[in-house]
């Protein structure tokens, strides 16, 4: 064989190696580049993974968070509760013991209004003798009032005092007032005057006749004062202004 030839079979026979070679290398670079990829593939999964865990954790906390601020409202409400109904305890048996004070003061105002009523009732019959019928109607509601168990204390006495405040404006008033009247057993319509408690005039059929504290029979006005006792009654009946008028009133009484 010729050294030519040689040569030749021994270039194929190293070519044939480098390839062999090449082509074992070119094996393994695709082995590695499959295990990259794979690696990167599994490297994702496990980020993904690792992110929804984050998320979870996150969302355990704010619901943690959450629970815990709840807990703690319904803490702070139960503790409101308590001192709430803490407080209408306390007004609960502050309750009970005005109720045990209110029938105690019941039983001891009862006749302190008894006595009221006797003293009223005392105070009108010996008192100048004006509108005796709406005064006695009003003492007979007062009377039916106390005794009606279905009417409360408070009410008894609120009916007295206003009985007793209408008395005393009786005292401060100049009053007209028309009423039927008695005259020697002659039943006539007169005109009545009250000047306060001090004195009671009367006009039947124009003739004018005076009542006084000191005095409590009727007798006649003089002519003179007849002008003033008119005035007096214009004036009580609100057709003129006030202005001041003679009295037919007697004088001062000497105490020696």
């Amino acid at each position: 064989m010729s050294k030519t030839l040689k040569a030749i079979r021994m270039g194929m026979a190293a070519g044939a190696a480098a390839l062999v070679t090449a082509g074992g290398a070119y094996a393994q670079l695709d082995e590695a580049l499959r295990v990259a990829r794979q690696s990167t593939q599994d490297g994702a999964q496990a980020q993904e993974q690792i992110n929804q865990l984050a998320d979870a954790a996150d969302n355990a906390e704010r619901q943690y968070l959450a629970t815990r601020e709840e807990i703690e409202s319904q803490r702070i409400f139960l503790e409101q509760q308590r001192v709430f109904l803490l407080s209408q305890e306390n007004e609960l048996t502050a309750l009970r013991s005005q109720l045990e004070r209110v029938g105690s003061i019941e039983v001891d105002l009862a006749p302190m209004l008894l006595d009221m009523y006797v003293a009223l009732e005392e105070f009108i019959d010996s008192d100048m003798p004006f509108q005796l019928d709406v005064r006695r109607t009003r003492l007979d509601r007062i009377q039916t009032a106390l005794g009606d168990a279905n009417i409360s204390a408070a009410e008894r006495y609120r009916l007295l005092l206003n009985a007793y405040e209408i008395e005393m404006g009786y005292g401060r008033s100049l009053r007209a007032y028309s009423e039927e009247v008695e005259v020697d057993g002659t039943p006539q319509e007169a005109n009545i005057l009250q000047i306060g408690r001090v004195a009671l005039v009367r006009d039947i059929g124009g003739r004018l006749e005076i009542m006084t504290q000191d005095n409590r029979d009727w007798r006649p006005v003089s002519g003179s004062m007849a002008v003033d006792v008119q005035r007096a009654f214009r004036i009580a009946r609100e057709v003129t202004t006030p202005e001041v008028f003679t009295a037919p009133l007697p004088g001062p009484v000497d105490a020696r």
